[in-house]
């Protein structure tokens, strides 16, 4: 618009008016322009921040703090190495859970996707390497694993359905033995495309966790909504760096126009002072 009014207004003197006009546009756009680039120079400073002080992480924890609060770490050894260790005096429960695929030729199932009707079979293993015997509850936690499964076949013990528990009888362990129990599930012949949990985000997830001392995580072949959801489920993760360099990118088109509506400013000024001079 401003090179077809500069381009006709010596032929057509009226379009100075039109050009007065364009200067209060050019104005109230100079002055969003210029709080723009002052939003996004801020935003770039913030970042700069984040990449040379970053802040220290809030998660760090102890080996005394990951023990007491049960993160699985490895005493089965400890006994082994002296057998005047306090550790040692009492009994030292070790829990240990395999999983096979049944159907896809005995596999390791959590090196295989299941698919429906598929029969996963599981082994948790209880042993007491401590010094002294004891009496311990044997039971497994199948609340995830019964959203994609039944329960083909308990290997003794009792389902109780509302809380998803496997259970048998207590078990008396005396030092250095161990005791195994066999169960079987079975994938349901539709797998279901119920969306994945809001406050638990590993409910319907499209894979079957089990945990008893260790985990086993099984894959699901899931139908084709569950892929979808779990493909836009979040954002890219970009970090510090790259924010800065999409700031700054910001920052370059952001000074750019606000430079270019100061010059259409000046040369309209310079353009109706010639004007109002005669000169045009």
């Amino acid at each position: 618009m401003f090179r077809k009014i500069v381009s006709n207004l010596p032929f057509s003197p009226a379009l100075v008016g039109q050009l007065g006009f364009y200067a209060k546009r050019l104005r109230k756009e100079e002055t969003t322009r210029r709080l723009g680039l002052i939003f996004v120079v801020l935003a770039l400073i913030v970042q700069s921040l984040a990449v040379f002080q970053p802040p220290e992480s809030a998660n760090a924890a102890s080996l005394t703090d990951m023990t007491s609060r049960g993160f699985g770490l490895d005493t089965s050894n400890v006994c082994s190495d002296s057998i005047n260790n306090s550790l040692c005096i009492g009994p030292n429960i070790i829990k240990i859970i395999t999983a096979t695929n049944a159907s896809q030729g005995f596999v390791d199932a959590s090196s295989v996707t299941a698919y429906a009707g598929d029969q996963i079979s599981y082994t948790i293993t209880i042993e007491n390497t401590g010094l002294s015997s004891t009496s311990t509850k044997l039971e497994d936690h199948l609340a995830d694993t019964l959203e994609y499964a039944t329960l083909a076949d308990g290997g003794g013990g009792t389902l109780d359905k509302k809380t998803g528990t496997l259970s048998w009888p207590d078990v008396t362990l005396d030092p250095n033995t161990k005791q195994t129990r066999t169960f079987v599930i079975r994938l349901l012949d539709t797998i279901p495309a119920t969306a994945q949990g809001v406050n638990y985000a590993k409910s319907y997830d499209c894979i079957i966790s089990n945990t008893f001392g260790n985990s086993i995580d099984v894959r699901v072949d899931c139908p084709t909504p569950k892929i979808i959801e779990r493909t836009v489920a979040e954002l890219p993760k970009v970090g510090p760096t790259e924010n800065i360099i999409f700031a700054s990118i910001v920052l370059t088109f952001t000074a750019y126009f606000y430079a270019r509506t100061r010059q259409l400013k000046n040369e309209i000024r310079l353009i109706r002072r010639d004007t109002n001079a005669g000169t045009i």
